[in-house]
């Protein structure tokens, strides 16, 4: 290269570089396939999280219910049937059952197995044992629904006249007994009457896993609480046939002189 052609040379080269540069449409289409097949990628990828989330949750929540439905208790709606809407159980087919252990007659389906209680009812073996030997118990035909009856004895001094009475002795005895929910007694409880005529303050109480009435004196012990015990939620499949839970319990309760108060 002689010296003229190095000299052009060099002022093509700086006019290059003082000149915008002309844009390849080819590289630029190319640019932008490529950044709107990984916005759409990314796009996708979230709407896959947010449905896998979704359906997580949904299995979630039946694993919960089917569990609730299959297991021996199951969880219960917020507040009890008002039991004018409660269709009664007719109990007048009912055979009755004497316990001498608790001074008390209560009636049962004539189908259904008696399981006398083996001994007295004591606190540290039997609060938290719905199985426990010291309950009066009643099984139907399949096995799938127990009812207990039993009496704890009131702590000395202890008097039971009024509905709050009950109130502040159930939460006592829900704390000892791991039974839950053991608050808002109040809100959820019906108001039962032991004896038509003098209507001695009782309460019946849905629980998480069960359903069970309290009462007290009257005709039954003044120095003990006698409980009944459905042991099923009120909406668990296997008390269906009587009703639920709550219409079952209400119908022992029946045969012991003991119904909603009106």
């Amino acid at each position: 290269m002689n010296l003229e052609e190095c000299v052009a040379s060099a002022i093509r080269a700086q006019t290059d570089l003082l000149q915008p540069a002309v844009p390849d449409l080819a590289v630029i289409r190319a640019s932008a396939k490529t950044k709107s097949r990984r916005r759409a990628a990314i796009a996708v990828g979230c709407a896959v999280t947010a449905v896998v989330a979704v359906v997580a949750a949904g299995v979630s929540g039946v694993g919960r219910d089917r569990s609730d439905n299959v297991e021996p208790i199951d969880t219960p709606s917020s507040s009890p049937t008002p039991s004018t809407a409660i269709e009664r159980l007719d109990t007048s087919g009912w055979s009755a059952y004497r316990s001498d252990r608790y001074d008390l007659e209560v009636g049962h389906p004539s189908d259904w197995t008696v399981v006398p209680a083996s001994r007295g009812w004591r606190g540290d073996a039997d609060s938290r044992n719905p199985l426990s030997p010291a309950h009066e118990a009643f099984q139907s035909p399949a096995g799938d629904v127990r009812v207990s009856v039993w009496s704890v004895p009131l702590d000395p001094g202890t008097r039971i006249e009024s509905i709050a009475d009950i109130e502040a002795w159930v939460e006592d005895y829900c704390e000892a007994s791991s039974n839950t929910p053991g608050t808002g007694i109040e809100d959820r409880a019906v108001e039962l009457c032991l004896e038509k005529r003098d209507c001695h303050p009782g309460l019946l109480v849905p629980f998480r896993y069960d359903v069970q009435a309290f009462f007290s004196g009257g005709i039954y012990n003044a120095r003990a609480m006698t409980v009944v015990a459905v042991w099923r939620n009120r909406s668990h499949p296997a008390v269906a046939p009587y009703g639920g839970a709550q219409p079952l319990l209400e119908a022992f309760l029946s045969t012991m002189d003991v119904r909603p108060a009106q």
